[in-house]
């Protein structure tokens, strides 16, 4: 059975229809999906980030632990500058991206999709020796997201604090909350200015009805899926999982530091970083007319019988006015490009570069 949020009784109050996602029950939709992607490019939209795991690293030198497993910088980010990472096994390939925060006690937060949770507990159990550092999945905290234009004005009244104009992506303050530490951390993974809030689980609920109070929309899965979408970001259990090595997804800029020391999977992304290549890369696929196709669709060249990528996540983009996808696509497809959806002779699927452009 699926587990419920914290939040449960507040979703239902709202009108949410409900989903599964690793083990989790999510609101879909509190009704209307169109009106709350609306709302997160008009104004504001909160959600309840209960797709969303949380793990504690701490003790005798937890940074110096976490530096050697994750792909970019934390060590050489300034005070108030998490980093989005991955763990890496000894071949490159994905076990987790996350991202890493440096609290001022000197616990690291690791903030991730709950499907990779597992994974990243063993990951840590394998390298990091007890006597350096210890680390527990965080079950008395969660996050609530609030993105849009208007998501900084709603945090700081929600909270009651100031957030930095300047804050760049995984930028963070900290915060108390209800006598509890609390952190808010700036995305932009949705196409919108935006914030996590990692808080006390106690805080949860009066948060999010304070940020409601403040004019942010409860916004389900489904439209703040269609944003990242749009976003051209992957996700775990999607674009990402253990075949992947990061620079397929076209994360080497935003996940990996190319100056930092050593880490575990280093050897493999910087010999293909500087003597060689992938044989797939991410892109972003518009579809026209054609209803959004299931992940693992595949993708032909025109007349051709042998496939050259596959789909892995499709929407309908209020924002391209058709459907859209990400798909891996293979390297000898240089974008933009027109393949063929599902068959040789199939709807017209055009290829671009992330993020997918928008067209006058």
């Amino acid at each position: 059975m699926a587990e419920n949020s914290p939040l449960q009784a507040i979703h239902e109050r709202h009108g949410a229809r409900f989903a599964e996602l690793h083990g989790r029950l999510v609101p879909r939709n509190y009704g209307d999906a169109g009106a709350e992607y609306a709302a997160v490019r008009e104004r504001a939209g909160v959600a309840d980030r209960w797709d969303r795991a949380l793990i504690r690293v701490y003790g005798r030198d937890p940074l110096r632990m976490i530096q050697g497993l994750i792909t970019n910088d934390l060590a050489g980010a300034p005070s108030g500058q998490g980093v989005y990472a991955a763990f890496l096994t000894a071949k490159g390939k994905m076990v987790a991206d996350l991202r890493a925060f440096r609290r001022p006690d000197g616990d690291i937060v690791l903030e991730l999709d709950v499907g990779a949770l597992e994974n990243a507990m063993e990951h840590l159990r394998k390298f990091v020796p007890p006597l350096f550092a210890r680390f527990e999945a965080l079950e008395t905290a969660g996050v609530l997201g609030v993105y849009g234009p208007a998501s900084r004005e709603m945090v700081e009244r929600a909270l009651g604090i100031q957030v930095p104009a300047d804050l760049r992506e995984e930028g963070f303050v900290t915060v108390d909350v209800d006598g509890g530490g609390a952190l808010v951390a700036r995305t932009l993974e949705y196409g919108e200015d935006g914030y996590d809030l990692i808080l006390p689980t106690d805080a949860l609920e009066g948060v999010w009805e304070s940020l409601v109070e403040a004019g942010a929309r409860p916004v389900g899965y489904a439209a703040l899926d269609v944003l990242r979408i749009e976003a051209g970001r992957p996700r775990w259990g999607a674009e990402l999982d253990e075949s992947v090595i990061p620079l397929e997804a076209g994360l080497r800029d935003r996940a990996i530091s190319q100056t930092k020391g050593c880490y575990t999977g280093q050897e493999v992304i910087i010999r293909i970083l500087h003597r060689g290549h992938v044989n797939r890369h991410l892109r972003g696929v518009k579809l026209g007319d054609a209803p959004a196709p299931a992940a693992g669709t595949e993708l032909f060249p025109p007349g051709g019988e042998k496939a050259v990528g596959r789909i892995t996540s499709a929407c309908h983009s209020p924002l391209h006015e058709q459907t859209i996808a990400l798909a891996y696509v293979r390297r000898e497809v240089e974008p933009p490009a027109e393949l063929r959806l599902g068959a040789p002779d199939g709807a017209v699927a055009r290829v671009f570069e992330l993020p997918i452009p928008i067209e006058s």
